[in-house]
């Protein structure tokens, strides 16, 4: 074999010339693409372990009530709401808000968020994408949706009045990507989630990925028609739920997997976000009330506790760097880990008091809301996915 003088093989001065060069090449790339991806620094706990509280204890099976109802029309019901006698209302892909009058009846297209001719995923921005729905009364629902606004629709019509259109300026900065809603119906005001500033929705798996601060609460005055920020530098707003007295905001902030919260009586340049649950079991997303009080988190995908992907959130650099060199499919397959299901009882001080499974339908994951029916003892599971819904008895959560 041919060495030179200092004892080197011509194979392993090759191969060191090449690691330099790809190194540099890298390095050069990193340096010189441009890159709108500007990631924070997360210092993450390690995951909460499947045990006590959190561990599927009993009602696990069909013979105990759960059961998957199959309605084709609700794909992807990110959010569903039921009026005083138990109509349903549910925010489905293309924009649709689909009526049901009862479970086993025929659902009517009550109207779409968005254009009228819909069926694509590639259409979604015109199309629209309701993730927030909630009755103001039985003859109007309220929609958050992420391209088009917050919308007001009539139950029996189905006709729409637009009343935060996409855009709007608030203190300087465009409303953009609502997500969820809650009501305050003596006030009649609507308190908002916007996700964030840039980020659209088909790329949000990037908002996660870069963790920051960049999304706020809003409240708008129905009678005045007023829009106003209740909080800034919230980080990735996702569902909110108003306590019982109307006094606090529950809201959750997803790429942080934290739940936070803001007591509405401090005067808006005074309000500081509380940590509600600083530490969630998956990633948050809608939160509802519980008839017992406290509140219902749906977690669409557990966390690994050996955190073989969060671990790369205390790592900035390096995740700004994979950005550039990593297809956004791959962050797609990472939105695929770890798909348990899960829904979570809240006591009004942070405290876990149940929770409720969803492992045993395959075909039914990324589960969006937890959604007690008015009967107070059936709880109901939407998909941002896939359609129809999930069934369960309100006591299967008990431990």
């Amino acid at each position: 074999m041919h060495r030179n003088h200092h004892g080197m093989s011509l194979s392993a001065i090759l191969c060191s010339r090449s690691s330099t060069l790809v190194i540099t090449v890298l390095v050069a790339v990193y340096l010189a693409w441009p890159c709108q991806f500007e990631p924070a620094l997360v210092r993450m706990k390690l995951a909460p372990y499947l045990e006590g509280v959190f561990h599927p204890h009993h009602c696990t099976s069909s013979s105990d009530g759960r059961k998957r109802l199959h309605v084709p029309e609700l794909v992807g019901s990110e959010s569903i709401a039921f009026d005083s006698t138990g109509v349903l209302y549910a925010g489905c892909q293309y924009g649709a808000i689909w009526k049901l009058d009862s479970l086993d009846a025929t659902p009517l297209l009550l109207t779409r968020t968005g254009r009228k001719d819909c069926g694509r995923d590639e259409e979604e921005d015109e199309c629209g994408r309701p993730l927030g729905v909630r009755l103001l009364d039985d003859h109007t629902l309220l929609v958050a949706d992420i391209h088009v606004g917050l919308l007001s629709v009539s139950t029996t019509t189905g006709e729409s009045e637009l009343l935060i259109r996409q855009g709007d300026i608030v203190n300087g900065i465009p409303v953009a990507r609502l997500n969820d809603l809650d009501i305050d119906r003596e006030k009649g005001q609507v308190y908002l989630s916007q996700v964030n500033r840039h980020w659209a929705h088909h790329d949000l798996e990037y908002d996660v990925a870069e963790a920051k601060c960049t999304g706020r609460l809003l409240v708008y005055d129905i009678a005045k028609k007023t829009l106003e920020v209740v909080l800034d530098d919230v980080c990735f707003a996702n569902g909110l739920q108003l306590s019982a007295d109307k006094r606090k905001l529950v809201f959750v902030e997803m790429s942080h997997y934290q739940i936070s919260i803001v007591d509405l009586s401090v005067p808006v340049g005074q309000r500081v976000k509380q940590v509600f649950d600083g530490n969630t079991v998956g990633l948050p997303d809608n939160i509802r009330p519980h008839p017992d009080g406290g509140y219902l988190l749906a977690v669409p995908s557990v966390r690994d506790k050996t955190r073989h992907l969060e671990w790369l959130l205390e790592w900035p650099t390096l995740r700004r760097f994979s950005w550039k060199l990593t297809p956004k499919f791959v962050y797609k397959f990472i939105d695929l880990v770890g798909q348990h299901g899960m829904c979570i009882h809240y006591h009004d001080n942070g405290t876990i008091l149940e929770t409720y499974h969803v492992t045993d339908h395959p075909d039914f994951r990324y589960i969006s809301q937890c959604t007690v029916a008015p009967d107070n003892r059936t709880l109901y599971v939407s998909s941002r996915v896939h359609s129809g819904l999930y069934v369960m008895p309100l006591k299967c959560g008990l431990p």
